[in-house]
Formats: C-alpha cells, structure tokens, sequence
C-alpha cells in the first residue's frame, strides 16, 4: 500500500462537513441586480477605475488596475452601468472602496482578452503576460498577484511547482470539485506555470478525504510526462504551504523563508484553473467557485458567483437562512472571518460562505488556562500559543514576539483542541494588529 504523505509533527483531525457539498456539481449562480468589487482584492496598491462614471461597461472589460505597483487589474464581471465609487463593510469589519455597477439588462456576453502568441509553442513572458492582463491572483485566499509570483528571482531557480488540493478546512468542497470536473483543466494550468519559471516537475497534492478528486488527478496525470498525482494524509493544516512542502516533498522552508527559497512555487487549484481558462480561452477573473454550505442554509451549494456579488445575493440564491440563530462566516470556520453585515461583496479571495446554526457553532468562553499543553502540541509551527496569549493579554507584544508571534500561520488548531475553549487565535490575530 502506497505511503500516505503528512507533515511530522503537530495538527488535528477536524469535524469536516465536507460530504455536504462534496457531490454537488459546480453550478452557475444568475447575474446579479448590482455589484460593487473592491479596487483591492490582493496584496499590494489598490487599482485606481479607468473609466468614468456613468459610462457602461461590458463583462470582462478592464474598468480599474495600477501600472505603477505591486497590484492585479480587475475587470467587470457583470454587464450594465457603472455608477461610481460606493464603500462596503470588508470581512474586517472595515469600510473598503469598491466599483458599483448596475445591471440594465444588457447582454453579458464577455470580451475576452487579447491574445498574440502561439498556444502551443508559448514564450515564458507570453503565459506571465496573459497572467497579468487576466488580473489573476492567488485564490486560496493569500491574494498575491499571480504574475509576480511566476516570475522568480534568477537567483531563485525553481524545479518543482505543487498545486495545493489539500482544502483541510471543514466545509470548503471548491478545490475538491474542481479536481473533479475540471482535472484536464488544472493540469494544462499547471503545465503552463511550469513553462513560466522552467521547472523540471509538477505536483498535484490532494488529501485522501477527497476520493474522487484523487481519482480524477491521477487518472489524468497518467496523460503527462512530468505531472503527477499525490494523495495526502488527511490532517489540518496540510494546506499550509510550508506544512505541504514539507509532506510532499520533505524541504524545510526556513523561518521567514518563502517557498521559493527551497526552489518550489505553490499555487492553489482555482488559480490554475484560471491560468489555463486565461491563456487558452481568453478569460479574464470576473468570477470564481465558491462553497456555500452550513445548516443554517436551505441548500448547499457551490457555485460560479461574479465577484462584487453581495453575500446576501448568494444567500438568497442558496434559498436563504432557515434558522433564526446562525453565525456567517467568510472563508472555513477555523480561519475565516464572522461577519454581522451580509452587504460584504465577494471578491477574488473569497473561498466560502458558510452559515453555521447555533448548534454548529459555540463561541469561546475566556477561561483560564489549565495548562495541559494541548496547544502546543497540536501547532504546526511548534510555537507555544498559550505563552504568546498570555504574552498578547498582557499588552506584552515584544514578548509575545519573540515568543513566535508573527511566526504563527493563524490555522485555529490550537483554539479547536483547547479543553478551556480559550479563544487563542482570536487573541493572536489581535496581538498580530497591536503590534503592527
């Protein structure tokens, strides 16, 4: 029997959910009423709009970039009328700026991007450029624009891209369909990386929860000479990048250290799928796969959802919420984000909608710590998160500093396996904004 890959030490075997949702095919969500997309849905500058209020504006035509810096172009992922600069609540809490475009019930067919190259014989700066002009970035929630990162240092050879299929949070079935319905796809999206950076290999890594995704990316990485399929064991966080790297190939990322440093690029399944949708079809990223799951909805769903959509539309679309207590959550329930205001517009990172009910889900009591170590055990980091806690409650942040505070990767296994359901992660992401 084939050796299941996992990182060494630490990790938790979390209540999945994931059979939800996990047979419902990709479904196509109807155009909204309106949409208001953020002019900052990356790491890096905000896009400034390039074109005027009022004006009307076609699916997929650019309307907003910044040629200046680190940023990733947006297009229109609806049809109809531009109508100026609203703000809307971010996942944060934050008023963020975004673009409102009104749907006047113009056609929505899509302008496609402009492409001068040949397909089957493409230059490395040819896929980089597509990549750009795309406005891609990374879709498992990082946000960094794609096309930097396809473009390495000389300094930094790359020989291996992963493509991270492990989704080890609960409920979240988007790469997992993906994989499923969409693998030829993924795989040409891979190939197309590895002629970007010229890497020897490609690797798609995939838990072991997912038997029918492993099936499709093994069965098509048979069709290609340097791809193949890795079945993963199935422990939270494996979609880390540095805890994937670790299992899949054993490279050790140093502290601070970026992939790239061990001479690997990883990229998540969706963005893949949309390097190969861009260079191949022409697509520009107006929309994207999103998990909308959780017993507090009257269906569970995933689905194509235009970016700007309101999670309210998605809401509704799922036939709305059947409980009168639930909590919304943008992203899985260990590192997404709560949310009270259902007027957050889905943007490029937005993995999942997930509405828990009462039952589902029990906010953390503060409790005192009864010192068990629990908590250290299960961190993938091997960081003491009950020092940096006590360290971050305290006001003491230099201390909870060098105790490895920004070292911490925000997974929430420690706050899962707490018997005190001490709101750890909670604590570290507002030691992590104090101390800023």
């Amino acid at each position: 029997m084939e050796e299941l890959k996992k990182f060494p030490i630490g990790g938790v075997h979390l209540p999945e959910e994931k059979h939800l949702t996990t047979d419902v095919p990709i479904e196509k969500m109807d155009f909204p009423d309106k949409v208001t997309i953020p002019v900052q849905m990356h790491i890096g500058a905000p896009c400034r709009p390039i074109i005027e209020k009022g004006s009307k504006v076609q699916r997929g035509e650019k309307i907003a970039e910044n040629r200046e810096d680190l940023s990733a172009a947006i297009h229109a992922s609806i049809s109809g009328i531009y109508r100026g600069m609203v703000t809307r609540p971010g996942v944060d809490g934050s008023e963020i700026d975004c673009m409102l475009i009104e749907n006047t019930g113009q056609d929505n067919s899509e302008i496609l991007l402009e492409r001068d190259y040949d397909p089957k014989n493409p230059e490395p700066n040819d896929i980089v450029d597509i990549v750009k002009d795309a406005g891609i970035v990374g879709l498992g929630g990082a946000c960094f624009p794609t096309h930097i990162k396809m473009a390495p240092p000389e300094d930094k050879p790359i020989d291996t891209i992963i493509i991270n299929g492990a989704e080890c949070e609960p409920y979240l079935t988007v790469d997992d369909r993906l994989m499923q319905e969409k693998a030829n796809t993924l795989f040409k999206g891979l190939n197309l990386i590895i002629k970007a950076v010229n890497a020897e290999k490609g690797i798609v890594a995939s838990e072991i929860n997912k038997p029918e995704a492993i099936k499709a990316i093994r069965a098509e990485a048979e069709n290609w000479d340097n791809l193949e399929g890795v079945p993963l064991d199935t422990r939270y966080p494996h979609g880390a990048e540095k805890h994937l790297i670790k299992a899949v190939l054993n490279r050790e990322v140093p502290r601070r250290g970026l992939p790239m440093d061990v001479g690997i690029i990883v990229n998540n399944v969706q963005t893949a799928v949309k390097i190969a949708e861009a260079f191949y079809e022409g697509r520009s990223l107006i929309d994207r796969v999103i998990t909308v799951s959780g017993r507090g909805l009257e269906k569970q769903m995933n689905l194509v959802v235009p970016i700007g959509t309101s999670i309210q539309d998605v809401i509704d679309f799922a036939g709305g919420i059947t409980v009168d207590n639930y909590y919304t959550i943008i992203g899985g329930p260990m590192t997404g984000k709560r949310v009270k205001n259902h007027e957050v517009p889905v943007a490029k990172g937005t993995s999942g909608i997930v509405v828990l009910s009462e039952e589902e889900y029990s906010d953390a009591e503060k409790r005192v710590c009864i010192r068990c170590g629990k908590c250290v055990d299960v961190c993938p980091m091997y960081l003491p998160p009950n020092r940096i806690t006590a360290f971050v409650n305290n006001e003491m942040f230099e201390e909870a500093v060098i105790a490895g505070l920004d070292d911490c990767i925000e997974c929430g296994a420690c706050a899962f396996v707490c018997p005190a359901k001490r709101p750890l992660l909670r604590w570290i992401q507002r030691g992590k904004a104090a101390h800023q």
